[in-house]
């Protein structure tokens, strides 16, 4: 091929990359950033692609079919050049446009019989367009008819015909006269045309829908298609635009089963990979004057466009349509090595579908593909294995290809007609090995590359991490539901999710969180699923929980603006009422960062935080420990960490008729004054001490609740540093939004009882070595009822859950929704009806968690 490209060594200083970050499309370079897709090409010539510092590629996207020949063909660049020699002007409207005529009469004598009529215009989304006008011109019908999973373009009249509502959504279509039915149901469009005589113009419908995922109706779709029109006297239209002009071993997709629409459409493969080229194809009598006068273009059918569209059919047709039949057994041939795949990774690879050259591998969305809890399960289940696996081909072997648009779910392959058989080895081959890492849930082999890593073959040792409990399990006839958000505390939390993120550092896993956190969008929301389990409770009643992840530490969630923080839990929430869920749990820094519920406003179903029976199971432990150890709790004084939140809150009131004093550790307010939350907790926690027993509510009762007093007493006290007040108080309650430890174990007093609600803990870890005299036990951590399955792994031991999901499974065991908790203020009845219930279905406190007091 004649070089028409500069050379890769020369390439000068760009300010391209940043003003298409900046000003083009900042939302898709983030998106292609985030998984290493964000390549600068600057040289094609056929199948190979060169980036800015010279990488080779092989192009198996092929601009989604605009790529008949490759990049930079010969035959299409001296078409150009010929225009330009001649002096031939390009853009003459109104006037006879020669090269025009030249390729409609091309055109005629290619395409099926009868379409000899033809309309240009510049791009497939214009062709739809087009052929809408003409189908309603001619019948004076306004209906349109097309098919669910369809792409017949982004304008209004192609995206209401396009048969996805994520696309359409926001934009006012389908506007009114679209409907749709199933793809590949020919009884349904049938039905619909009885249904609605004289209504519809036209059946609009793909041969092959190529962005819907490469799917093929059954045998013999077409013909009986083509019959059910003719029979109720409604236009057939073919969108070519995609598998046209070869690119499924013959030169018209219609001509595998012999049909001949009225109209079809063609676009792409037309421009010969250089200029956008469009073409409507009809029987003559369809274009009267209502259309011919009155649609009119700039642009479409000018010269330069016209002589590419010559050029193209100069070479499809060359040696008797050479190209294409050798597309059709290069097709056939990478077909049945692709299904070679499937049937060598069947947990990963579910299809091998397409015709000739357009071609497409459907992955795996189960979330248990792996044969264990994995993040690559969760990945898939969000339909998103596709663009990992796409990230690997091109950044480790070197090979582009691409999710089709709507079926993502799907990786295209798309190439050239012109590509060679070794480069399909060279991509089967390539699969081979990308498909081995996910089979194996090897995410050091599909990530790596992402982190600087070098990809070495699977180690014999991750293969052992298959078998074990799956993350996923069905939904039984009478199961209740629930759901619950969850999110990594921290990077170690991350890596007990999936044993085969122990290979990653915390540098390298904090990279790949933010790096799924930054492939996001609102078309493919940042919740997933980790997996679900069954709760048994009293006699036969279960309930079904799903475990909805975020991509973000505690840390990054606190960072997030708070617009996009909502919308992330939000989006969770939505995940899990469509899945089914009864009532939503939030989980971790959910609750923190949606003003523990509130700011996300009304829902569906109810959501709730667990903050009650996390406190109800807080304070059924701290009591339970003072009574082993026979600590008269009366004279006790008692610090409550984060005591204006929702739980140390609670925990004081509920606590305040029984114990000596309490000193109460929050944020400092204004002028260095008593935060007002904290004050107010305070107020609230003296009126609950009532008649109690304890020092404190003796006291309380004779100065008749006056705080002032209480404070010069000492029986209420405020801090601002939580070592401070920790210091002379044998009971402390951790429960803060902190996202890292509070308390050292030496800042203890000697025998302290410390119950660490917070997560992650407020109390270091390494109280067990250090302070062998201290009890600190995790209150929030409650054993789930015997006969459950729910083995999740998220940093806790078998059989153990946190209570604030407890509280979630209960509310669907009961049905009681009124025991949500929502906001600050929780309700004293609640904390004991909850307690009360954990009883009834064998919900306990987890030993197995604390660390005693004569721990070696």
């Amino acid at each position: 091929m004649t070089d028409t490209t500069i050379d890769v060594s020369v390439v000068p200083e760009r300010s391209g990359r940043s003003g298409f970050a900046g000003s083009v499309n900042p939302e898709l370079y983030r998106l292609l950033t985030a998984l290493n897709l964000d390549r600068e090409y600057v040289r094609g010539d056929g199948t190979v692609l060169f980036d800015s510092v010279g990488r080779r590629y092989l192009d198996f996207a092929g601009a989604y079919g605009a790529l008949p020949f490759g990049h930079g063909p010969t035959p299409i660049w001296q078409a150009i050049n010929d225009v330009r020699c001649s002096g031939e002007p390009i853009f003459v409207q109104p006037s006879v446009l020669t090269a025009a005529g030249e390729l409609a009469d091309r055109l005629g004598r290619i395409a099926p019989e009868g379409l000899t009529r033809t309309t240009f215009v510049n791009s497939g989304t214009e062709a739809t367009e087009v052929a809408l006008k003409i189908a309603r011109a001619h019948t004076g019908r306004l209906g349109v008819l097309t098919t669910g999973n369809s792409f017949h373009g982004k304008t209004l009249g192609a995206l209401s015909a396009t048969g996805n509502i994520k696309y359409q959504s926001g934009f006012g279509a389908p506007v009114t006269g679209f409907d749709h039915i199933a793809f590949g149901d020919a009884e349904a469009l049938d039905a619909a045309l009885t249904a609605e005589p004289d209504h519809y113009a036209v059946f609009l419908v793909e041969p092959i829908q190529g962005e819907g995922g490469v799917v093929c109706p059954p045998d013999g779709y077409l013909r009986q298609v083509q019959e059910i029109c003719n029979r109720h006297g409604v236009l057939l239209a073919l969108d070519e635009v995609q598998t046209g002009l070869g690119r499924t071993g013959r030169m018209f997709a219609a001509e595998h089963e012999g049909v001949i629409p009225d109209i079809l459409t063609l676009a792409k493969a037309l421009g010969g990979g250089i200029v956008p080229v469009g073409a409507v194809l009809c029987r003559p009598e369809l274009v009267g004057e209502s259309f011919a006068l009155r649609h009119t273009s700039t642009f479409a059918g000018n010269a330069l466009a016209a002589r590419v569209g010559l050029a193209v059919l100069d070479e499809l047709t060359r040696d008797d349509c050479a190209v294409v039949t050798g597309a059709a057994a290069i097709g056939r041939q990478l077909k049945n090595d692709l299904a070679g795949l499937a049937e060598k990774y069947p947990s990963v690879v579910t299809e091998v579908r397409g015709l000739g050259l357009l071609l497409g591998i459907e992955l795996t969305a189960d979330v248990n593909f792996v044969g264990r809890q994995s993040l690559l399960g969760s990945i898939a289940d969000q339909h998103n294995l596709s663009a990992v696996i796409c990230s690997y081909l091109l950044n480790v072997e070197g090979i582009r290809v691409a999710p089709t648009l709507l079926g993502n779910r799907v990786i295209r392959i798309e190439p050239p007609l012109t590509v060679s058989a070794a480069a399909c080895s060279r991509l089967v081959a390539a699969l081979d090995r990308g498909l081995g890492y996910a089979a194996e849930g090897d995410m050091d082999g599909l990530f790596g590359h992402l982190l600087g890593r070098p990809t070495v073959a699977t180690p014999a040792a991750l293969a052992a991490l298959r078998p074990g409990r799956t993350p996923d399990i069905a939904v039984r006839p009478g199961d209740r539901r629930f759901a619950f958000i969850a999110h990594p505390l921290d990077l170690g939390f991350f890596a007990a999710f999936d044993p085969a993120l122990e290979v990653f550092d915390n540098a390298e896993r904090q990279d790949l969180l933010e790096r799924f956190a930054a492939s996001t969008s609102e078309l493919d929301p940042a919740s997933f699923v980790i997996g679900s389990g069954r709760v048994s409770g009293f006699g036969d009643s279960t309930a079904h929980g799903d475990l909805i992840g975020l991509p973000y530490t505690s840390e990054q969630l606190l960072r997030l603006p708070t617009e996009r923080a909502l919308r992330v839990v939000g989006g969770a929430v939505e995940l899990a009422i469509s899945r089914g869920a009864t009532v939503v749990g939030l989980g971790g820094y959910s609750s923190v960062i949606t003003g523990n519920g509130l700011g996300l406003g009304a829902t569906s179903r109810p959501i709730t935080t667990g903050n009650t029976f996390t406190a109800a199971a807080s304070l059924r432990a701290v009591r339970r420990v003072c009574q082993e150890r026979g600590i008269d709790v009366a004279r006790a004084r008692v610090t409550i960490l984060g005591a204006g939140g929702a739980i140390g809150r609670t925990i004081g009131k509920q606590l305040a008729g029984e114990v000596g004093s309490i000193a109460l550790v929050g944020r400092r307010g204004e002028n260095s004054v008593i935060a007002p939350k904290l004050w107010a907790a305070a107020q609230e926690m003296v009126a609950s001490a009532g008649a109690g027993s304890g020092d404190l509510a003796v006291a309380a009762a004779e100065v008749d609740g006056n705080l002032d007093d209480l404070i010069r007493s000492r029986h209420i006290e405020f801090f601002t540093d939580p070592i401070a007040a920790v210091q002379d108080s044998l009971i402390v309650i951790a429960a803060t939004s902190a996202p890292h430890a509070l308390i050292d174990p030496t800042d203890l007093m000697q025998g302290a009882i410390v119950c660490d609600v917070a997560q992650p803990p407020n109390i270091g870890r390494d109280v067990r070595g250090e302070r062998p005299d201290v009890t600190v036990f995790d209150g929030g951590i409650v054993r789930v009822p015997s006969g459950s399955d729910f083995s999740l792994t998220y940093g806790l031991a078998p059989g153990l859950t946190y209570a604030c999901m407890a509280e979630t499974m209960l509310i669907a065991l009961s049905g009681e929704f009124a025991l949500r908790s929502i906001g600050t203020t929780l309700d004293g009845e609640s904390v004991e009806r909850l307690g009360a219930l954990a009883d009834v279905h064998g919900f306990t406190l987890a030993e197995a968690t604390r660390w005693r007091e004569d721990a070696q």
